[in-house]
């Protein structure tokens, strides 16, 4: 299907039938000015040529007619020089190579459309198939924020399918202190090459960093996700002028949410430097409050730890209070005289 933003449609359609009309008149003039005998009719193809450049069907055709008809009339224009059987067959041959030349013209913006076609269904198919990937990881990171594994567990493993999901090879969890107000690096990571990310790792793990610092301080500070197009020509990441080549260019992060709080970030990077995602930071976004629920699994936890010794040291002063009781009666009773 053609659009406006087609290259089929690169150029005014009127540009290219103006080039043709004046064509039309520099060969109609130049085939006047020739004996009878010789035909100048093939250069009407240029006509049909200059429709193909434009990717403009009905010009081809009207190319082609407006070739027979005028290469037929330059039988009565042109000086009557040669026999008539040979102007007929000069001007029969240039009306095939007229027609031919449409023909294949034809066949060739045909081919075009085809292929812009084909790779229109192909990108909705590959985007079609993002989006179900997306669902899929939405759906396992639900899993996960509702399982009663450890916290630390829960994060790796949604850490892994991320990267699984998304194909980035290296991810890895900073935690909020809000003591001390900063951001300070997690053992949590996702490494699809160890060796070659090993240098990255090092530096991120000596790297804690305050609010509005870094990838994930300036994800603190929006409370959403942020990109970073090529880490090393970022001026806001300390961690790239701490050696001469970390492995990472491009970069993304999210926040985890319990509400409007950022508890952590997590951060991910490509080896190459990639043009922003909106679609991706959408769903990472939805994913970072999904993570929330996790946190909140785990204070809701340590709550009702919290609650039940509260219970179970009232229940002892109770029974000690209970005990002291019946000691105090019972030494009463004793002490009555019978």
């Amino acid at each position: 299907m053609l659009t406006k933003d087609s290259p089929l449609l690169g150029k005014p359609k009127i540009i290219y039938r103006a080039i043709s009309v004046i064509l039309a008149a520099i060969i109609l003039i130049a085939d006047e000015l020739l004996p009878l005998g010789v035909s100048v009719g093939e250069a009407y193809c240029a006509l049909v040529l200059v429709g193909l450049l434009g990717k403009d069907k009905p010009l081809i055709v009207g190319s082609a007619i407006a070739g027979t008809i005028l290469t037929l009339i330059g039988i009565w224009l042109s000086p009557p020089e040669a026999q008539l059987w040979i102007v007929w067959v000069n001007r029969i041959l240039s009306i095939f190579l007229i027609w031919l030349t449409a023909g294949f013209s034809l066949l060739q913006i045909q081919s075009i459309v085809v292929r812009e076609e084909t790779e229109e269904i192909k990108t909705a198919y590959q985007l079609l198939k993002q989006e179900m990937n997306y669902v899929k990881l939405n759906r396992i990171i639900a899993v996960l924020a509702n399982s009663k594994q450890r916290v630390e567990d829960d994060l790796a493993d949604a850490m892994q399918t991320i990267c699984q999901y998304t194909g980035w090879p290296v991810g890895h969890l900073y935690l909020r202190d809000d003591e001390k107000e900063v951001l300070n690096p997690t053992k949590i990571w996702h490494l699809k090459d160890p060796e070659k990310f090993a240098p990255f790792k090092k530096i991120t793990e000596a790297t804690p960093l305050a609010l509005g610092e870094g990838l994930p301080g300036r994800v603190v500070n929006s409370g959403s996700a942020e990109w970073i197009i090529d880490v090393l020509k970022d001026k806001n990441f300390p961690r790239a002028r701490q050696a001469i080549e970390i492995g990472v260019h491009a970069g993304f992060a999210f926040p985890i949410l319990i509400g409007p709080k950022v508890v952590g970030v997590m951060e991910f990077f490509s080896e190459e430097t990639l043009e922003p995602d909106s679609r991706l930071l959408e769903v990472m976004e939805s994913i970072g409050y999904l993570l929330g629920r996790i946190f909140e699994r785990y204070q809701a936890n340590l709550d009702k730890e919290e609650y039940d010794e509260h219970l179970r040291s009232l229940y002892n002063r109770l029974e000690s209070a209970r005990q002291t009781e019946d000691k105090r009666i019972a030494g009463g009773s004793q002490s009555d005289p019978m």
